[in-house]
């Protein structure tokens, strides 16, 4: 039943018109329309983004064509399980008679073969593409306040009833914490009572599971107590009748399943708060995972929803007592919108085609077709794949499909910024060829590119301990007011993150910051927006699974790489923005964080330090490093005279060393030369200078892109400057200075007061 009061989708059949060449002859009546019809308006700006996704995938598919072609013949000796019979003995309550079972379905088919993701699969056909943009125009199911108050203004008696099953277990609840607070033992008895809201979530239905998953991932809102117990919540439920789901799909089909389906087995693979899975053969071969949403499944989330803001005003006056102020109602239709796309199959099937489109090419990714010539509002048919739980101690390639998931879960946030956003170990395959199949799009989430920006420093800011630059961000982000005191943010950020102080970036546990984290979420005013809630949960969810597979597994140290990666090579004004906060402070380089930058980017299979060096090159040459340009090549002359003065120091020294060597074997005397440097240079020691001189040259061998050839135009470049050429001149000229002063100073052996450098080297990441 519709309830958000907008124009009730046509069935699959009906919606595609001329478009189809089969099918739909005499269609049956729309569904009818509660309420007043919203008039229907091409979505414009989902189109434009399909076109941009098919021209994209075009450019890098030139010469590519659909390798999962429609054309497999039907399994030879396989009964038609879906004869007109047999539907209506099953539709009509009659037992299965077929030879299909829970137990035969339980035993493993034979694997797939092993295949590559073939050169333009996720390149739509055009009959493909005018289905998807056709659907795509009708409006499907939204969340309207107003649409459903006016709905349910006539069924008052059906509302009641389920608002006292609601409220009774909900205020009772809240009664007992407010007794707890005012006792002085709310903190003392939070692990019991987050027990118990768990349990009342799990019995209230879907829309509160859901609602109890959202909640999970928001530290502003609830201790963390809470959110530890939420994230046990399963969004499972016993799956409904299978007669009740055939009638949905044929529904939504417009035709009997016999004409699309070859076989579908009796018992669904999965079942959940919002739909359940059957595995299933289309009549062209393609073996098929088809998603069926539960009957009313809109139904009972919109009075649920349409209960609790009513409760709102009740259940904000407990939490007041609570000392907490809350814009529950806000909070609740953020909510509403957010539940409302994920019971819209065509979002998801949109979502999926979207995704398989910006990363179905990647290495080791593989992404499920959908067939949108058979989906509808409440029917997803999408590609079945074969495969294993990424926990399964059966495969030999865990740890690289960990390092797959992080590295495209950071390509999706970080760089297309549109992402899946529940990664749990039931939505992760490993495919036989050894590929990372993901599946359920249903929450997805999107990430602009100020917010993508924002992300990057701030996990720079956390890495470095720059707790002050991290709550100017959250300002600049939304999270908290403008006119909010950041003091007392700060301190409890510090005081928050002892530990974090003293780790390196490898000791990094995102659930342990995170949780520490929260607790400053929660006793500030922060509201945390929906894409940072969705990468919380996200990178939680990532960290958990992978820790599995690899107890030493720290998503922050894994990420890091390819974050610093970003901030050298990425030519955004915002993020050179970032990188000048971060290696300078006032006028003075940070060398060691650039060393930092440096090491950690090497091992990123994204940076290239070509790239890296000509975003220097303009960078110092830029307006905006006029003042900054020569403390740089000051400090550059400090550095290379003090390594070359450690370095002939620590050659002398094996010399002299060699020499002793050998006149202990002969027994003949020192020559006078080494005779002189034994008495005035010391033995071999590598000093600071020399072991951070190696670390980089190290980094550097390893980065992508290190030739000669490849980073000789940016040294050009920078020579054909003018100011380029006046800084290289500036060095030269210091440096022989330098290295006349040292060399004079050694033959008259006088005292060594060269300049050592001063500053940027304070410990910092």
């Amino acid at each position: 039943m519709p309830l958000s009061m907008v124009q009730s989708p046509p069935r699959a059949a009906q919606e595609l018109g001329t478009v189809r060449a089969e099918g739909a002859a005499n269609p049956p009546a729309a569904e009818e329309v509660v309420g007043q019809v919203r008039p229907v308006r091409p979505r414009v700006a989902q189109a434009e983004r399909i076109l941009e996704e098919l021209k994209a995938a075009q450019a890098r598919k030139q010469a590519s064509a659909e390798s999962d072609g429609a054309s497999s013949s039907r399994r030879q000796g396989q009964p038609n399980l879906l004869s007109p019979d047999w539907i209506q003995a099953r539709l009509g309550g009659a037992g299965f008679s077929s030879s299909t079972s829970s137990s035969s379905r339980s035993k493993p088919s034979a694997p797939r073969s092993a295949r590559t993701a073939s050169a333009g699969r996720h390149i739509l056909d055009e009959e493909e593409r005018a289905i998807r943009l056709t659907m795509l125009e009708k409006t499907g199911p939204r969340y309207s306040v107003e649409s459903a108050a006016a709905y349910f203004r006539s069924r008052q008696v059906e509302v009641m009833k389920r608002r006292i099953t609601v409220s009774m277990p909900l205020v009772s609840f809240l009664t007992r914490v407010v007794l707890d607070y005012q006792a002085g033992k709310e903190e003392e008895r939070r692990p019991q009572r987050a027990h118990e809201f768990l349990g009342i979530i799990g019995e209230l239905g879907p829309a509160f599971i859901k609602a109890g998953q959202a909640l999970s991932s928001r530290p502003d809102l609830l201790p963390a107590e809470y959110l530890n117990e939420l994230q046990k919540l399963q969004d499972r439920l016993p799956p409904f009748p299978t007669e009740l789901a055939f009638k949905v799909i044929e529904e939504e089909l417009g035709r009997p399943m016999s004409e699309v389906f070859e076989h579908i087995e009796p018992e669904p693979v999965a079942a959940a708060s919002i739909g359940q899975v059957y595995r299933g053969v289309l009549k062209t071969g393609e073996k098929v995972a088809v998603k069926v949403q539960r009957p009313n499944c809109e139904e009972i989330i919109a009075v649920d929803i349409h209960i609790l803001r009513q409760l709102s005003g009740l259940l904000a006056s407990f939490l007041r007592l609570l000392n907490r102020e809350l814009d529950l109602r806000q909070i609740i239709d953020e909510f509403g919108k957010l539940i409302y796309e994920e019971i819209d199959y065509v979002k998801e099937a949109d979502n999926a085609t979207r995704f398989m489109a910006l990363f179905g090419d990647l290495d080791g990714i593989f992404v499920p077709r959908v067939f949108w010539k058979h989906t509808g509002r409440r029917l997803l048919v999408m590609e079945w794949v074969e495969g294993q739980r990424l926990t399964s101690n059966d495969l030999d390639n865990r740890p690289q499909l960990v390092r797959t998931m992080v590295q495209c879960s950071l390509r999706q946030m970080l760089e297309e910024g549109f992402f899946h956003a529940d990664p749990h170990g039931g939505n992760l395959l490993a495919t036989p060829d050894g590929k990372l199949c993901y599946l359920d799009f249903g929450m997805m989430s999107e990430v602009n590119q100020k917010q993508r920006y924002g992300i990057i420093e701030a996990v720079i800011h956390l890495v470095n301990r720059d707790f002050e630059s991290l709550a100017r961000l959250y300002v600049r982000l939304g999270f908290i007011p403008q006119e909010q005191d950041l003091r007392p943010i700060i301190e409890s950020l510090n005081d928050a993150l002892p530990d974090v102080l003293n780790a390196s970036v490898s000791e990094l546990n995102f659930k342990s910051v995170i949780d520490k984290l929260g607790a400053v979420f929660y006793k500030y005013p922060f509201r945390l927006p929906e894409f940072y809630t969705a990468i919380l949960r996200c990178l939680g969810v990532l960290e958990g699974l992978a820790i599995q597979i690899d107890p030493s597994f720290r998503i922050i140290n894994d990420a890091y790489p390819y974050i610093a990666g970003r901030l050298l090579i990425d030519d955004a004004p915002e993020v050179q923005d970032i990188l000048e906060v971060l290696l300078f402070n006032q006028g003075e380089p940070r060398w060691d964080r650039l060393e930092n930058l440096l090491e950690s980017a090497a091992d990123s299979k994204s940076y290239d330090v070509t790239l890296a060096l000509n975003r220097m090159v303009e960078y110092i040459l830029s307006q905006r490093a006029e003042r900054l340009r020569y403390k740089v090549a000051d400090d550059i002359v400090d550095e290379l005279d003090e390594l070359s003065s450690d370095v002939a120091k620590y050659a002398a020294g094996l010399l002299v060393q060699q020499a002793q060597l050998v006149s202990k074997q002969t027994g003949l005397p020192l020559l006078p030369p080494f005779s002189f440097l034994a008495r005035s240079i010391p033995s071999p020691v590598e000093t600071q200078a020399m072991t951070n001189a190696a670390r980089l040259l190290s980094a550097l061998r390893r980065s992508q892109g290190f030739e000669p050839a490849r980073l000789q135009p940016a040294v050009e470049k920078f020579a054909r400057n003018p100011e380029g050429r006046r800084i290289l001149l500036e060095v030269g000229v210091n440096l022989a200075e330098r290295m006349s002063s040292r060399t004079i100073r050694a033959i008259f052996n006088l005292s060594d007061d060269g300049k050592r450098r001063t500053g940027g080297r304070t410990g910092s990441r």
